[in-house]
């Protein structure tokens, strides 16, 4: 009996690694923001489109809707700029290892061609390295 103790607790600390670490209430956050650019008609996006947003980094209403995340969560600016500082305190949440904070931020904050797409592609990055500042679609 101890035996299987002992192997479901690992098992359970194995599995547990997987999953976001964001704590329940920025998810709960997060949710929030989403479901109020989804309310309105000019943030609105079709989900799927959402759910697969490394298909649809050039779509204008997946930015539209990116963007409307982004300034709502605070990580930027509706001119499209970053709020590094408070860009750097989200992604800490969520990075085991602080010293990669810097660097995550460097890589995921460069500036596109407009808004949309800039917010797109911070989003994108966040998740290509497994930054999990996210809800779940």
């Amino acid at each position: 009996m101890k035996t299987v103790f002992v192997f479901l607790c690992v098992l359970v600390a194995v599995l547990a690694r997987g999953l976001p670490n964001l704590p329940e209430n920025e998810r709960i956050k997060l949710a929030e923001v989403h479901r109020s650019c989804q309310s309105n008609p000019k943030t609105f996006c079709d989900e799927n489109k959402l759910k697969n947003l490394f298909n649809n980094i050039n779509d204008p209403q997946v930015g539209t809707h990116m963007l409307c995340m982004a300034v709502k969560a605070g990580l930027m600016r509706p001119n499209g700029d970053f709020d590094i500082p408070y860009l750097k305190q989200k992604v800490g949440l969520v990075v085991r290892d602080h010293s990669k904070v810097d660097g995550l931020i460097q890589k995921c904050t460069h500036k596109a061609e407009n808004s949309g797409k800039t917010a797109n592609l911070m989003w994108k990055c966040l998740v290509e390295n497994d930054v999990q500042y996210y809800h779940q679609l």
